[in-house]
């Protein structure tokens, strides 16, 4: 063989054991686990109900999931949402309202709410605006029928896309309540009957956000770590690739 091709195959073979290498340590280090049909891996991991000093999970300290029943669930400021799928090669996961899910149909309490999460809202998503028991409103609309939410005939309830707000003027209506909802878009696609008759099936297929690093683990990662978390100190932690644990970076460590 000659030299220059040797020097390539000896390359293409240390290229390839770092990837197994890479791919071994992460699977050692921070092991998937299921819910259900929900693969759970770094950053997302499964809290335990029985917590020993001992216990460091391999994840972001605000991604711990609740696994009930076979059913992920995950706890934003807002609200507690079922996981019905995560993406790891898009950084997405997709979200379900609980409450909602065995309404005929179905009646958000609350504003999705995310605070200071490394989470946002995804590209896939729609915005839908629901007011609840208005006495005054556009006549050009058509209310929601299914609402059943006052003995007063006269109070309707509408929802409406976000982005049609300011032409339809919402300043002038007088309601009770005012909730945004998210929805994934294509669920909306092709619907018989527009908006006032698909939004519940829409909201029961729940809507997508997107994960990003978060602050807190951007120094250990940088480092070549595993973000972690103490259940018992409630603290975060960085778990290095030689197994030891420490508090921010693994440079000093490794």
């Amino acid at each position: 063989m000659s030299k220059p091709l040797q020097t390539l195959f000896t390359l293409s073979i240390i290229l390839i054991t770092s990837c197994y290498a890479d791919i071994s340590n992460t699977s050692t280090l921070c092991p998937p686990s299921f819910c259900g049909n929900i693969s759970i891996q770094y950053p997302f991991w499964i809290k335990s109900h029985t917590i020993n000093p001992s216990d460091q999970l391999c994840g972001y300290p605000d991604f711990g999931l609740e696994c009930s029943q076979d059913k992920a669930i995950i706890t934003l400021p807002s609200d507690t949402y079922y996981v019905t799928n995560i993406d790891y090669d898009t950084y997405s996961i997709t979200l379900v309202d609980i409450d909602i899910l065995d309404q005929k149909c179905p009646r958000a309490r609350k504003n999705v709410t995310l605070s200071n999460l490394p989470l946002s809202f995804s590209s896939l998503d729609l915005n839908l605006s629901f007011y609840f028991n208005c006495s005054s409103y556009p006549l050009s609309l058509d209310p929601i029928g299914c609402f059943e939410l006052s003995n007063d005939e006269k109070l309707k309830s509408y929802v409406i896309l976000a982005s049609d707000e300011g032409e339809i003027g919402y300043d002038n209506w007088k309601c009770e309540e005012h909730v945004n909802v998210i929805v994934k878009s294509d669920e909306l696609n092709d619907v018989v009957g527009g908006l006032i008759n698909g939004f519940g099936s829409a909201m029961k297929k729940g809507f997508v956000l997107n994960w990003r690093k978060a602050e807190d683990c951007a120094q250990c990662e940088i480092s070549g770590g595993y973000c972690g978390y103490n259940q018992s100190t409630k603290k975060s932690t960085c778990i290095c690739g030689n197994g030891s644990v420490v508090a921010k970076s693994c440079k000093k460590v490794d």
